[in-house]
């Protein structure tokens, strides 16, 4: 029984600090960060949505080693995204191998600066690259928007996955009658162009 209390505190750890949060909640208009976004089934909420930021974002544009366009790198460190409880925070480091490799990391291929700008003409386009996690490599496709909002102009993108889709097994609370995941996962981007570094000189 004292096991069984002490998973329900758990659980209320556990609990999202936002449920069904739409993209306002998640960011701010100056913000420069990412997110990940998934729904669990709780002892107390079923369908419960989990959010978790990161604000400490480095992205740059870079050179391609064979003399092809430049490719875009972004670096977030795992151990810094903020879900509203430590304890979850801490497992998502341990999930996403933080020890093994404590920066995600994506590489995008070269750009075409002319596809790139011909999508743009319908108000979006699509970065294709490889998201490395844990020293494992993901290939992906990333489907980005620039939008202006008071004057600003800010990178958007919402890219449906799975966690199968990275090698990622997220463990229920007690078989799954406290707490049970579901498989789709949401990453999400809210990038300050401003703030990509090299991006203005190309």
């Amino acid at each position: 029984m004292k096991r069984f209390l002490a998973s329900l505190g758990l659980v209320a750890c556990l609990a999202p600090a936002a449920v069904f949060a739409d993209d306002g909640e998640i960011f701010s208009p100056g913000d420069h960060c990412v997110a990940y976004r998934t729904v669990k089934d709780l002892l107390f909420a079923v369908d419960a949505e989990i959010i978790g930021r990161n604000c400490d974002v480095s992205a740059s544009l870079v050179a391609s080693e064979e003399d092809a366009g430049p490719r875009v790198v972004v670096s977030v460190p795992i151990k810094r995204f903020k879900s509203g409880n430590f304890m979850r925070n801490y497992k998502v480091a341990e999930l996403l191998g933080a020890k093994v490799q404590p920066d995600l990391r994506f590489t995008s291929d070269p750009l075409d600066a002319r596809a790139v700008r011909a999508e743009l003409a319908d108000g979006n386009f699509h970065v294709s690259g490889v998201l490395t996690i844990g020293g494992k490599d993901f290939p992906l496709e990333f489907p980005l928007e620039v939008v202006e909002r008071d004057g600003e102009y800010i990178i958007e993108g919402r890219l449906p996955t799975t966690f199968a889709a990275f090698e990622i097994e997220v463990p229920t609370v007690a078989g799954g009658l406290i707490a049970r995941p579901h498989e789709d996962l949401e990453l999400v981007v809210h990038l300050d162009p401003a703030r990509v570094e090299g991006l203005a000189e190309s």
